[in-house]
C-alpha cells in the first residue's frame, strides 16, 4: 500500500517589474487555484513584511484535498478557464497588450508548507507561459515561522533564484 501523503499547503508567486501576485492554490499532488480566483496583488518592490503577509494569507486559504472526495477540483474543464481569467486581468490590470510582453521577465516560484518547513521553489522560463521545474539544491527551505518578515525575505530570496529564459525571445 502506498503511503498517504502529508499534509501540505501551497501558494503560487508571479513577479514582473509591474507587480508581484501571490495566490493559494489548492490540491493532492496536483495543485491548481481555487474557484475564486483570489490572488494578492504587490508592488514589485513591497517589502519582506508585506510580502510575508500576503504569502501567509494565500498558504492559510490553501486546502489539502484528496482526489477520491474531489474529483470535479481536479478536472481540467475546471482549471483552465481559472488559469486564463487569472491571465487576462493580471493583462488588464497591468497593461500588457501581448502573452509575451506579460511573461518576457515574470519569475514563478511555488511556496509549500509541510512538516514544519516553508520551501520556495523556483523556476525557468521555458515559453511565453511556461515554466520548467530548476534543481533541487536551488530550493529556498526554511523552518515554518509566524514571522511575516523571514518568510518574505526567503520568498524573494526564492524568487531571486528563478532563471530567465535562455536565448531572446
Amino acid at each position: 500500500m502506498i503511503a498517504p501523503y502529508p499534509y501540505r499547503q501551497w501558494s503560487d508567486i508571479s513577479r514582473t517589474d509591474r507587480f508581484v501576485c501571490i495566490q493559494p492554490m489548492s490540491g493532492y499532488r496536483n495543485v491548481q487555484q481555487e474557484d475564486d480566483g483570489y490572488a494578492i496583488y504587490l508592488p514589485p518592490d513591497a517589502d519582506e513584511e508585506a510580502l510575508g503577509r500576503a504569502l501567509f494569507d494565500c498558504l492559510d486559504r490553501s486546502r489539502f484535498l484528496e482526489p477520491p472526495g474531489h474529483r470535479e477540483f481536479f478536472n481540467w474543464e475546471r482549471y483552465v478557464p481559472l488559469y486564463k481569467n487569472w491571465q487576462k486581468d493580471f493583462m488588464h490590470r497591468y497593461g500588457y497588450k501581448t502573452k509575451r510582453e506579460a511573461y518576457k521577465n515574470m519569475d514563478w516560484c511555488r511556496a509549500m508548507r509541510m512538516e514544519g518547513k516553508i520551501s520556495f521553489e523556483p523556476h525557468k522560463r521555458d515559453k511565453p507561459e511556461y515554466f520548467i521545474d530548476l534543481p533541487p539544491e536551488r530550493t529556498v527551505v526554511i523552518p515554518a515561522t509566524t514571522d511575516p518578515i523571514a518568510v518574505g525575505a526567503a520568498l524573494r530570496q526564492g524568487l531571486d533564484r528563478c532563471e530567465p529564459r535562455g536565448e531572446e525571445d
